[in-house]
């Protein structure tokens, strides 16, 4: 059967790339090399060899070499919420791929400096192949697939305050310290290059759901962003070239923890759906 998903397996010791096929992982590619993949299209992909799939462990399908970009305050709910107007054109920062933990792995802050860990469970595209100046008419055509991310946040670190009054009484964002935190982000399972998933991708009908301990505290649409896909990618290829393997982080719903007043804690578990993907699974160690 032939499968339109993609991911990162990490089979006798080695990352290899894999198509998942019901109780086993087809291996098209022998070295950690997803970006090349997705460069030569997924629909391409031949399997070398068969592994059941108990002894290959899913990994965050995110290539070493690529990059993965977040755009805040997207939601006008969640703007809401953060007590923030929308931007007047997307609103960017970066995160390292050493950030993300894949599926059914555990999110582990370096706990002496993160004490309000919070979630934002999003939609996240993965681009397939070089993508300089994008149009609104061909962005999506630069789009491999998707998959569902969790920018793990620390609260505490989000802003910085300037000068050394006390109390401090003016604050700059600080995205690095507040978003950048090892192993505090998921991402995954698999990357799910589907055409009906792109097509909802295309007509805005894909939905987040993100639960907290079997519990939904965040389900939004991505027609209720600020910005569209196509604008996110107009917008960062204005920039810089963005390559096969980069994925883009789309915005949050409503429903966060420090508008909940609930922050995460250890032994949480929070799950991640796309709709018509496989859920992201995750716990807080």
């Amino acid at each position: 059967m032939e499968s339109f998903k993609i991911g990162r397996y990490e089979i006798d010791g080695r990352v290899v790339v894999g198509q998942p096929c019901g109780d086993y992982v087809d291996v098209v590619f022998e070295e950690d090399a997803l970006a090349h993949v997705l460069s030569n299209g997924v629909s391409a992909c031949q399997p070398l060899r068969r592994v059941p799939a108990a002894d290959a462990r899913v990994v965050a399908p995110i290539d070493p070499t690529s990059r993965v970009f977040a755009i805040a305050v997207n939601y006008v709910a969640h703007g809401a919420e953060a007590k923030t107007a929308p931007p007047s054109r997307p609103l960017m920062f970066y995160k390292a791929p050493s950030n993300f933990v894949g599926h059914g792995e555990h999110m582990a802050p370096n706990s002496s400096q993160v004490t309000k860990f919070d979630y934002e469970g999003e939609v996240a595209v993965v681009i397939g192949r070089p993508c300089k100046d994008a149009t609104l008419e061909n962005a999506l055509d630069f789009v491999a697939g998707v998959c569902a991310l969790n920018d793990g946040s620390a609260r505490n670190l989000s802003k910085v305050a300037l000068g050394k009054e006390e109390p401090a009484t003016a604050f700059w964002p600080d995205w690095t310290a507040g978003k950048s935190h090892d192993s505090s982000s998921a991402v995954g399972p698999t990357i799910n290059c589907d055409p009906e998933v792109l097509d909802g991708l295309r007509n805005r009908t894909l939905t987040i759901t993100t639960r907290l301990n079997g519990e939904v505290v965040q389900h939004g649409g991505m027609d209720e962003m600020v910005f569209s896909t196509e604008e996110i990618i107009v917008a960062l290829s204005s920039y810089m070239v963005l390559l096969p393997g980069d994925i883009i982080a789309t915005g949050t719903p409503a429903g966060v923890g420090f508008a909940r007043g609930r922050f995460l804690q250890s032994g949480d578990e929070l799950s991640f759906e796309v709709s018509g993907l496989d859920v992201l699974n995750v716990e807080v160690a």
